[in-house]
């Protein structure tokens, strides 16, 4: 069942007196991709962290209407714990609920089962995309935020991503994502976030 789980009237986000997100009116379905666009600056990561519980400036005058969703935001900086092992990481991440079998069909899918036991620190930055990548699939939130998800990638980690992204759509699960410019990413079902106009 679809959700608008997101509703804001002239929503304003800032920090400090500084204003990043000015007076936008948003209306997020549980169901349904979005891609936010725009330059450098514009409050990209800002709204994708609002979006995702995570933003921790000011909200000036707005309006906002929200339902309890469990989201997942994959930020351009990594977000699993450097100090863990992967299998510690998804331990961690998944509240040790998902079976290890499921875990390790999981981790090749994404070509990280042979690094199971080694700590993140020593992985590359393709090696954590891919990694936060499999522990969302293990997861499989509601709502999966990706600031600037092509990132690290190599050509079969975009492969990875798209296919992540098409089997959450099909499952009904809504799919987030920003950059700099538009990214022929999701199939035809998504609506365009501009925040350059």
């Amino acid at each position: 069942m679809s959700v608008n789980y997101l509703k804001s009237k002239n929503l304003t986000l800032g920090y400090g007196n500084d204003i990043v997100i000015n007076n936008l009116n948003l209306s997020l379905m549980s169901d349904e991709n979005y891609q936010i666009i725009g330059r450098n600056g514009v409050g990209k990561s800002t709204l994708l962290n609002f979006i995702s519980n995570n933003f921790q400036g000011n909200i000036f005058k707005s309006t906002v209407v929200s339902v309890q969703m469990r989201i997942l935001e994959i930020s351009s900086q990594a977000t699993i714990n450097g100090n863990l092992t992967l299998k510690e990481n998804c331990i961690y991440f998944t509240k040790e609920k998902i079976p290890e079998r499921k875990m390790l069909s999981i981790l090749e899918k994404y070509g990280m089962h042979n690094f199971l036991d080694d700590l993140v620190q020593n992985f590359s930055s393709g090696m954590i995309k891919r990694s936060e990548m499999a522990i969302a699939d293990l997861i499989n939130p509601e709502i999966l935020c990706i600031d600037e998800p092509l990132n690290y990638l190599d050509k079969d980690g975009i492969v990875l991503l798209q296919n992540l992204l098409i089997s959450r759509s099909k499952a009904n699960r809504s799919n987030i994502i920003s950059s700099q410019e538009f990214l022929k990413i999701f199939e035809n079902n998504f609506e365009m976030i501009d925040l350059n106009v």
